[in-house]
């Protein structure tokens, strides 16, 4: 399922866009102009990461400190833990996310 999620303006780089969608907390983030579609709810505490630190494509979670490659999903905390990825693509200034 294709869901419009803003406009292209509306995440500035290094931004993040955090929104519900079908009862899911996702985000998604401009990093060196890439658009880049994760679930945002750490494997932890179920904390959100969009609220997160991002130091090049690494985002920590705020609550206790979890840490996820968000090109990837992957954690690097617990190798277990990985986020589900989207894929975002922008047609005509706004942008998508598939679910």
């Amino acid at each position: 399922m294709r869901l419009k999620v803003c406009t292209e303006d509306q995440i500035r780089e290094g931004g993040v866009k955090s929104l519900k969608i079908l009862a899911r907390n996702v985000a998604v983030f401009r990093l060196n102009g890439v658009l880049y579609g994760l679930e945002a709810d750490c494997k932890h505490m179920r904390a959100s990461i969009a609220y997160g630190k991002i130091d090049g494509t690494i985002i920590t979670c705020p609550a206790h400190g979890w840490r996820y490659d968000i090109t990837t999903g992957d954690c690097l905390t617990e190798a277990w833990a990985k986020l589900k990825t989207y894929p975002v693509d922008v047609v005509d200034g706004v942008v998508y996310i598939e679910i």
